[in-house]
């Protein structure tokens, strides 16, 4: 019987090796490449679901969409000075009105009372006002008065010792009648000294007080047509001419002391009132200029105030026509309009989508060469338009990038593009 002979085992050759070496790594590397692609949070989408577009290197114009609302220019709102309940209503609302006519009539028994009252006190201290400024001219007069009296008399007496003196020395007038009419007639130069003084300080204290009375008459007089027109405020007149816009109220109703009663447009000059994103309030200034187009015609406007406050996010400018106004506007109509901001520069520009309100322009899906995926990449974005946002960094001109919303894949890192 043959014994078994031990068959030896073929070694493999080094090229079956460098294939085995080779297809390992293969392997390898594909299921390496499936486990990285797994990690990879991975948003598929079809290509007709997304909007893609074009970085382009072009003139940015520095300008933003905005929606104002017309106005009135100026504008005169209606308040009650005095309340009241309203009694008569004389226009309707939406009329035309010219300034001073009587719009409505409103009725109030305190204030009428009040009214009637003042001008009863105001009436008696004017009344003792001018009894005093009386009393003055009637002192005045009695001074001048005894000053005639009292020349009179030393023009008399200098006459009688005139001819005493001649008398006297005849024997004919005896000492005694010389000698008084020498002190009558001192007597009366004293006296005439005396009203002279007299008339010099009751001028002086006549003018310090008549011209206190003119000033108490002045205030009185002011108090008075204070009184009389807060009884006359009852009747409410138009301020200006103009368009009456606003006037709600009932007869019956009672209003109080200023309660808002209504509003006067002028109706030849209108402003844009526009609300503005809060983003853009450091670049909004007087003086900028606006165009829209109305009616196939293209207009202009100039911004004039900027509101500083800021509510729910946007704050209010207020513009005017340049050039010619358009034709037929009416109050509350509105207007789409393109602020400019500044001159055109020479940027790289990719075009506004939805992805800039889910990212405020910090990373979008830029699309590989091969067209089937999109990878997130950062960027840095500058100033933006109603088509353009101005790009800064981390895009080149004619990179391809994602600008529909990302709603459904802000939270992904690669977007696979599906036919």
């Amino acid at each position: 019987m043959a014994m078994d002979k031990a068959i030896e085992k073929k070694k493999l050759a080094v090229w079956q090796w460098g294939l085995i070496v080779v297809v390992a790594g293969i392997g390898i590397w594909f299921v390496y490449g499936l486990l990285a692609d797994a990690s990879i949070r991975t948003y598929r989408v079809p290509e007709e679901q997304i909007i893609v577009s074009n970085v382009e290197f072009g003139a940015f114009e520095d300008l933003i969409p905005i929606r104002g609302t017309i106005q009135p220019l100026n504008s005169v709102f209606l308040d009650a000075v005095n309340g009241g309940a309203v009694e008569e209503v004389f226009v309707e609302e939406g009329s035309f009105v010219e300034a001073g006519q009587a719009l409505l009539q409103l009725s109030n028994t305190s204030l009428r009372l009040n009214a009637a009252q003042n001008d009863t006190r105001i009436t008696e201290q004017l009344n003792n006002l001018s009894n005093i400024t009386d009393g003055f001219e009637k002192a005045e007069l009695n001074t001048k008065r005894n000053l005639i009296d009292t020349k009179y008399n030393i023009t008399t007496l200098q006459r009688q010792k005139r001819r005493a003196e001649k008398l006297v020395s005849d024997k004919l007038v005896s000492e005694e009648e010389y000698e008084s009419l020498v002190d009558d007639l001192a007597y009366q130069k004293a006296v005439l000294a005396n009203l002279l003084a007299r008339q010099v300080l009751e001028d002086r204290i006549r003018e310090e007080r008549l011209s206190q009375i003119k000033t108490q008459n002045e205030k009185l007089l002011e108090n008075l047509e204070v009184s009389q027109s807060s009884f006359e405020s009852l009747l409410v007149r138009a301020p200006i001419s103009g368009q009456l816009t606003s006037l709600p109220v009932d007869i019956g109703e009672s209003k109080q002391a200023g309660q808002r009663l209504g509003q006067i447009d002028v109706i030849d000059e209108y402003k844009v009132v526009a609300q503005i994103d809060e983003y853009y309030v450091s670049r909004v200034a007087a003086e900028q200029e606006a165009t829209f187009t109305l009616s196939s015609n293209e207009y202009k406007a100039r911004v004039i105030k900027v509101y500083p406050e800021i509510t729910e996010g946007t704050f209010e400018v207020d513009l005017v026509f340049l050039g010619s106004a358009p034709a037929n506007v009416r109050r509350g109509q509105t207007l789409q309009m393109e602020l400019v901001l500044g001159n055109p520069v020479e940027s790289l520009l990719l075009p506004l989508g939805g992805f800039i309100q889910d990212t405020g322009g910090n990373w979008v899906f830029v699309v590989d060469v091969t067209g089937e995926y999109a990878i997130r990449r950062d960027i840095r974005v500058g100033r933006r338009n109603n088509r353009y946002v101005e790009v800064r960094e981390g895009l080149q001109q004619g990179d391809k990038v994602i600008t529909s919303s990302y709603s459904q894949m802000e939270d992904m890192e690669r977007i696979q593009l599906t036919q």
